[in-house]
This record gives C-alpha cells, structure tokens and sequence, in this order.
C-alpha cells in the first residue's frame, strides 16, 4: 500500500528492545528443539508437557511485556497521522495502521511462534495420550 518514507518521523521514545527479543528468539529455539525430540520420538510425559508449556508461557509473558511500549503509542500515532492527512484521512488511517503494526511486527513474530508452539504441544500431547493435555480444564 505504501512504503515507510511516507510514514511520519517522530520520536516516539520507544525502547529498542533488539537484544531482548533476540534472546527470547534463543529460548523459543530451545524450546522448539526440545518440542521437536518429543514429537519425533512421540514421548511426553505430563511433567514433560507441564515443562515445555510452562517455558514457553514465561517466554510468551516476556515478550507481551516488552511489547506494552508500542500498545502506549497507538493513540499518539493515530493522532499525529489523522493531523498529518486531513486533506485525506483515509490515506492517513492506512498509513497510520502500517506504522503501527509495523513498530509491532518483531514481537508478534516472536509470540506468533510461541502460540504455534502451544498448539503443537497440545496437538501432540493428545496424539500420545488421546486424551486432552493437563492444561485444559475439561
């Protein structure tokens, strides 16, 4: 729809949080590794399940956290984007939306692949145990 030199400049005071996520990617690749032994081998134990769910809701926590920095912006960025086009405010909401899912974009991938995780765990769980997994209350 349109490219970032169109977006607004502002200092927004956003941390970087560039080391942060790139150390909640290791863990997740960790926990992924270790999701993987399971799956291949088709052993889980619910203590083992507890474990890889229980990592990657911490993780999934760590990386919501960081992310409540580009929640506080939305009104801010909205406004400076309605004030910016109101000879075309369409335009303006578009544009404004891009920014702001693209300030989000790093930790949505990264919590985007703890919910794949999630799923996976509790997809494999059941295939295992053909039951529904101990954090299901049921």
């Amino acid at each position: 729809m349109s490219n970032q030199q169109e977006f607004i400049t502002h200092d927004f005071n956003l941390p970087c949080h560039d080391n942060e996520l790139s150390k909640a990617d290791d863990v997740i690749g960790k926990i992924k590794f270790s999701f993987n032994k399971h799956n291949r081998k088709k052993t889980l134990s619910d203590a083992q399940f507890i474990m890889l769910y229980e990592d990657t809701i911490k993780v999934l926590d760590y990386i919501g956290r960081l992310s409540m920095f580009a929640f506080a912006i939305e009104d801010e960025i909205e406004e400076l984007y309605k004030m910016k086009f109101l000879h075309a405010p369409q335009l303006g909401k578009a544009l404004w939306q891009e920014h702001y899912q693209g300030i989000h974009h790093p930790y949505n991938l990264l919590k985007n692949r703890c919910f794949k995780i999630l799923d996976e765990l509790d997809e494999l769980y059941q295939i295992i145990h053909s039951k529904h997994p101990p954090n299901w209350k049921i």
